[in-house]
This record gives C-alpha cells, sequence and structure tokens, in this order.
C-alpha cells in the first residue's frame, strides 16, 4: 500500500470514465492493506431522512431543512451520518498530531483519529485512561438514535449518506497509479457546503497545493478571477 488516504478527500481526475464516479468527490473513512471505504459527499438524492422516521415532538424542535440523504457510492450499505459533531459516533481520520515525528510516549496509542493514553493511578487499581480527541476532519454513526439527535442538531453540519464506495485489496493504489483520482484535504466547506461546487473546489485547491509544493512561498491567484 502506498499513502493511507484515510481522513483524505478522494477527487475523481476530470480523466476518469467510470460513471459511478463522474466527479464524484470521496471522503476515504479507512484506507489499509485490505482496501478501502469511502463515501461520497457530492451525490444528493431527492430522499429525506424525515421521511424515514417518525418525527418526535420532544426530539428538540423543528428537523433541520438540509436532511437530504446523499448516495455514498455503487455498493449497498446501512444509511450513515458524516457529521462535525464531535463525540457522536466514531472520529474519521488520524489524528493530528503537533509534530507528526514526535514518538508517542509511553501508554499512549493512536486509532481512528483519537489518541488513548494509559496511566497508572495509586487511588485506583485498574488504572485510568485519558482521551485526545484530536481534530479529526469528521465523524461517523449509523446508530438509529444518533442518526436522530443529529436531525434536530442545527448547530452541526451532517451529511446523510446510504450505500458506499469500496476498493479490495491494493485496488485504490493501482487506480491511483493510473491518475483516476486526485487527493485532497478535508476542508469542512467541501465535505458539508454545496455539492454543486465540490467538485469544483475541490480540484482547484488541490491544484493551488500542487503548484504551492513547487514554488513555496510564491503566491498563486485565483484563475476565476482572471
Amino acid at each position: 500500500m502506498q499513502e493511507n488516504l484515510s481522513g483524505r478527500l478522494l477527487i475523481a481526475s476530470p480523466y476518469l470514465g467510470d460513471g459511478n464516479f463522474l466527479r464524484s468527490v470521496i471522503f476515504i473513512v479507512r484506507h489499509d492493506p485490505e482496501g478501502a471505504f469511502g463515501l461520497a459527499i457530492n451525490r444528493p438524492t431527492e430522499n429525506r431522512f424525515r421521511d424515514l422516521v417518525a418525527l418526535s415532538t420532544t426530539a428538540g424542535g423543528e428537523p433541520r431543512d438540509d436532511d437530504f440523504i446523499y448516495r455514498g457510492g455503487p455498493v449497498e450499505g446501512p444509511l450513515l451520518a458524516l457529521h462535525n459533531l464531535a463525540g457522536i459516533g466514531d472520529p474519521c481520520g488520524p489524528i493530528s498530531l503537533d509534530d507528526p515525528s514526535e514518538p508517542l510516549g509511553p501508554g499512549e496509542s493512536v486509532t481512528g483519529g483519537a489518541k488513548f493514553t494509559i496511566e497508572n493511578h495509586p487511588a485506583d487499581p485498574f488504572g485510568s485512561m485519558s482521551i485526545d480527541l484530536g481534530n479529526p476532519p469528521a465523524w461517523i454513526t449509523g446508530d438509529d438514535d444518533h442518526l436522530r439527535i443529529l436531525l434536530h442538531r442545527h448547530d452541526a453540519k451532517v451529511r446523510y449518506i446510504a450505500n458506499y464506495s469500496g476498493w479490495g485489496p491494493r485496488q485504490l493504489d493501482e487506480e491511483m497509479r493510473v491518475g483516476g483520482w486526485l487527493v485532497g484535504k478535508p476542508d469542512s466547506d467541501i465535505l458539508f457546503g454545496d455539492a454543486d461546487q465540490s467538485w469544483e473546489l475541490a480540484v482547484r485547491r488541490c491544484g493551488h497545493d500542487i503548484l504551492n509544493s513547487m514554488a513555496p512561498g510564491v503566491h498563486f491567484g485565483d484563475p476565476n478571477l482572471n
């Protein structure tokens, strides 16, 4: 396996001819030697989550008006919510450490966007555990109660997504090798912003990142302003 793409955006190349992924932006939830699992975030359907559940008057007010269900890919799968409300579900992507080269301390481990530290404490014979959630780009859940909670949390950014995109061992690595995909940062305004603009915005930012890596410190203007 080449670069671990967990927590990154996979942006369909303009040359990718697969109709399942044409102009798709996919958030990669997991990427390891066994394959990859991701969710397309810019393919809305006309279906709403509220139509699938009985709305409760005690759930916290009116449901959010952006509860459209997105098509996450060609593989049949459960309804999930990708969101930014910390603590609901599981964090996505690796933890962002201040210094990635700094080794973990005794008892520390990193799992799916959270750093767990096991400490021995004289008052607790079983020790204690502290959790640093880091800064994961998104959280994911398929729990029915969580999905309902998010429906009424107007302060959260949410994508309801049915089905998913999946790759077998080394399959995504090969597609990357032949230039089928670009890789971008999981910016919130792409993950949860206007789906009609997500692909264009992701491609433009990816191009800027490439240019900046080739010429550090040189400012490149927005071509749309020309």
